[in-house]
């Protein structure tokens, strides 16, 4: 018997091995799936992603659930900014810098201040200015920034139930069963059974 492939019937000994060339075909097949998903599958993960971020800018609508026989399978989620501050006036917030001897020799806020100074950064309710939370005092050169704006990017939920992904069993259920076949026509790629062209 060779070294490379095992006797492929059953022996007294156990359970036989599985041809080493075998493997080697798992794996060269693992490799093409692979690439075929990198290419291929993985940009269609996202495709609601234009539609959802300009539905959001018109509506602030920022979900979309997805349904598949009337049950959730999951829901995609717009990411959104948050609010925040950030320097506007470089040049009044390094003398601020400067008169609480935070700069550094390039002349300009020490990273840490800054930092701190975000961080601690409100609004005034009645003057509207930005000042420390700490202190009181005024901050300079700092601007607040309104979030809730879209950053272009999607989040996916799969539908749980007691930690199992409930919405991906019903999602392959229905593809398995050609349920899905009709939406997916477009999509050849994506159908059941489909594999990746020699190309891919």
């Amino acid at each position: 018997m060779s070294n490379d492939v095992a006797d492929d019937t059953q022996s007294a000994e156990g359970p036989v091995e599985i041809p080493l060339q075998s493997l080697g075909l798992v794996g060269a097949i693992a490799r093409a799936m692979e690439t075929h998903q990198k290419d291929v599958i993985k940009p269609k993960k996202d495709a609601p992603l234009k539609r959802l971020v300009g539905g959001y800018i018109k509506t602030k609508q920022p979900n979309l659930v997805v349904m598949v026989n009337g049950q959730e399978v999951g829901h995609y989620k717009v990411n959104t900014t948050n609010d925040r501050f950030e320097i506007s006036d470089q040049g009044a917030f390094d003398k601020y810098a400067e008169d609480k001897d935070e700069l550094d020799i390039v002349i300009t806020a020490k990273p840490a201040f800054v930092d701190a100074m975000l961080k601690r950064a409100v609004r005034d309710a009645k003057t509207g200015l930005i000042v420390d939370s700490e202190t009181g005092e005024v901050i300079p050169g700092l601007a607040f920034v309104s979030g809730g704006q879209p950053t272009g990017t999607l989040t996916w939920t799969w539908k749980k139930h007691r930690g199992r992904n409930v919405g991906m069993d019903f999602l392959l259920a229905a593809y398995r069963s050609g349920q899905l076949d009709d939406l997916l026509q477009e999509w050849p790629e994506l159908m059941a059974g489909s594999t990746p062209a020699a190309d891919e």
